[in-house]
């Protein structure tokens, strides 16, 4: 079965209707729920979309009815979540040639150790290293 990486700002697209796009991050949902597709991540996944859909909520944009939701069902959704600590070394050669957070190169760094394409709807991480990194894919390119 395929695998890829997703990063944070897919995932949140999932719970964020007024996202761009969405549909594409929602085809990637769909393709993983119907056994297409594996999706894999560092561990930190879980606490961005944690914090993002916090964020999102007190902004007004996940109903307090549907935040509980959101974060039970990408809880229970069960990506393949990778520790990052035997690949630390990567993440920072990944923070220091593309001047990124940890976070972004977590991300970079699994998929380089995976030998898996990451998909991203952080268009500013995606334009940092599209030139560099080929298995880095843009979601509305997908």
């Amino acid at each position: 079965m395929k695998q890829v990486v997703i990063d944070a700002s897919v995932v949140l697209k999932w719970y964020l209707p007024d996202e761009e796009h969405g549909p594409k991050a929602l085809d990637l949902l769909d393709k993983y729920i119907s056994d297409e597709i594996d999706l894999v991540a560092p561990s930190l996944l879980e606490y961005e979309v944690i914090n993002g859909l916090v964020i999102a909520q007190r902004k007004g944009r996940v109903k307090e009815e549907k935040f509980l939701i959101a974060i039970d069902g990408f809880i229970n959704l069960d990506i393949k979540l990778k520790n990052i600590s035997n690949i630390y070394t990567r993440v920072l050669h990944y923070c220091e040639i593309f001047n990124c957070s940890v976070y972004d190169a977590s991300y970079l760094a699994v998929a380089e150790k995976e030998g898996i394409s990451m998909i991203t709807a952080d268009e500013r991480l995606y334009n940092m290293v599209k030139k560099d990194l080929k298995w880095a894919r843009w979601i509305k390119d997908i």
